[in-house]
């Protein structure tokens, strides 16, 4: 008689048929594991030399075919609520990446408001965003020149009516001086120094200063003046 070696798989596939005992044969070898399936699932081990309580099928042993596998992967994931994601969900799309040069550091000192160039920002349409009163000033330390995936800089604004700019890239904010309001779907932020916020792609939003403020930036993609 050919002897068998009984895995978890196999208690599952029982359990799958419908049986509530598994009857061992001379020479049959149960794992742990599928032993403690079998308890978990309700499944009786009989031993041969015992009475059959119920009749039962032999269990199989050789590996499932690709359609049956397929079908038990998707019943799987219908329990688990993910069978209808896991068939529509689009493939992420993988960030671009640079070329980057391991072990060439660069160092970038705080700069003065003086030292920032003022900055027009104007969107798709060529409408500017940025008041002259509010002295907008933006200066990049680390760009895309850098072979960085991500790019960092400064900005600096005075109080007045603000700007809004819809973003098409990821930003972080982190408040150096002064105090930076941020609206967003009607929600004001209030932000002080050390103070960090997250910006995700696709959020329009308003920038403010009771005074003023100077803010240091991080943006993916590095190109982020190429996503407007």
């Amino acid at each position: 008689m050919e002897k068998r070696i009984i895995s978890k798989f196999d208690i599952d596939n029982l359990k799958s048929s419908g049986q509530t005992v598994l009857r061992l044969e001379p020479g049959d070898t149960l794992t742990p594991l599928a032993r403690d399936t079998a308890m978990e699932l309700g499944i009786k081990i009989q031993d041969s030399r015992e009475p059959i309580v119920h009749a039962s099928v032999p269990v199989p042993v050789a590996a499932p075919s690709d359609d049956k596998l397929e079908a038990i992967v998707k019943a799987v994931l219908e329990r688990m609520g993910t069978g209808a994601q896991a068939q529509t969900c689009a493939p992420c799309a993988t960030p671009k990446v640079y070329g980057s040069s391991p072990g060439q550091l660069k160092f970038a000192k705080l700069p003065k408001d003086c030292d920032m160039p003022t900055l027009e920002l104007r969107d798709a349409a060529g409408v500017l965003r940025n008041p002259p009163e509010i002295d907008f000033r933006l200066v990049d330390v680390i760009t895309l020149d850098d072979s960085a995936s991500i790019s960092g800089g400064f900005m600096s604004w005075h109080k007045g009516p603000g700007f809004s700019w819809t973003l098409n890239y990821d930003e972080i904010d982190y408040v150096v001086e002064g105090r930076m309001e941020i609206t967003c779907e009607g929600k004001t932020l209030y932000a002080d120094p050390g103070d960090t916020v997250f910006i995700p792609k696709g959020s329009s939003v308003h920038w403010n200063t009771p005074t003023w403020v100077k803010v240091y930036y991080v943006t993916f993609p590095s190109n982020w003046a190429d996503q407007i």
